[in-house]
């Protein structure tokens, strides 16, 4: 086997492979290797690389799509599911069977303000009444043709006439058989504070008693007393208010449109 002779012909590819080396390391191929390279490599380079950013971002934009359909369609199932409650919630309370209900999201809680996403072009008006239940959160006070807002008895310097009475009955409503321990004008103080003020000091009121408001002849909850404060000697006393949702879980609620 070593006894064979070597083609000639390697012999000639090495030496032309040497000379193309040679003259390679004097520059004389420049011309043509920029040529090569500007006319095929950089754009097949550019290509691979034009596809490749296309793909990881095709990808990209497809997870992103898919993880933004499913976070939507989470979110509307989780909407649904809220309203579907806040549906049996009302219907469970006792309120009249001629009130006519819209149910309404609520988009921003700020200031012990609601904003609803619905306004003017929805039939929202000024002085609505809202509900979550059986429990008054306040009256539409501001409209524009999208949205809307309603106060909550905790907004500062909100007032409104309540009447308490005692919490040994079904906390939800409609106490037709009561008797009011006591009445008085419930000021919001701002921070979800309330207080009920120019209660007489002889009306008998406790911890643990109820403070509900008259929305056209049917008693709603206001909250809950917390607090009685009075001062020996003085006319009147008040009483701090705790109430029974937290607005920032809020999410869908009712306004009463009218009567049938």
């Amino acid at each position: 086997m070593f006894g064979k002779k070597i083609p000639t012909q390697v012999y000639y590819l090495l030496a032309i492979f040497l000379v193309i080396f040679l003259l390679g390391l004097t520059g004389i191929f420049r011309p043509a290797q920029s040529l090569l390279e500007k006319t095929l490599v950089i754009p097949v380079k550019q290509k691979v690389y034009d596809w490749q950013r296309f793909s990881k971002k095709e990808l990209g934009d497809c997870q992103l799509k898919n993880e933004k359909e499913t976070a939507e369609l989470k979110a509307k199932i989780a909407s649904l599911t809220e309203e579907n409650l806040a549906q049996k919630r009302l219907l469970s309370a006792p309120l009249p069977k001629d009130w006519q209900f819209l149910p309404v999201a609520v988009i921003e809680v700020k200031d012990e303000t609601l904003t609803l996403s619905l306004g003017k072009r929805d039939g929202i008006r000024e002085g609505m009444v809202a509900l979550l239940g059986e429990t008054y959160l306040g009256r539409v006070t501001l409209v524009s043709e999208e949205l809307s807002q309603v106060r909550l008895p905790s907004f500062l310097e909100e007032k409104l006439l309540v009447k308490i009475v005692s919490s040994e009955v079904e906390k939800i409503v409609s106490f037709p058989d009561q008797v009011t321990l006591g009445k008085g004008l419930s000021v919001g103080r701002g921070q979800g504070r309330i207080r009920v003020e120019q209660i007489l000091s002889s009306e008998g009121i406790a911890k643990g008693n109820l403070v509900i408001t008259n929305v056209e002849g049917t008693d709603l909850l206001v909250g809950e007393v917390e607090e009685v404060i009075e001062k020996k000697g003085e006319v009147f006393k008040s009483a701090l208010v705790k109430r029974f949702y937290n607005p920032e879980e809020l999410d869908t609620i009712f306004l009463v449109r009218g009567k049938l």
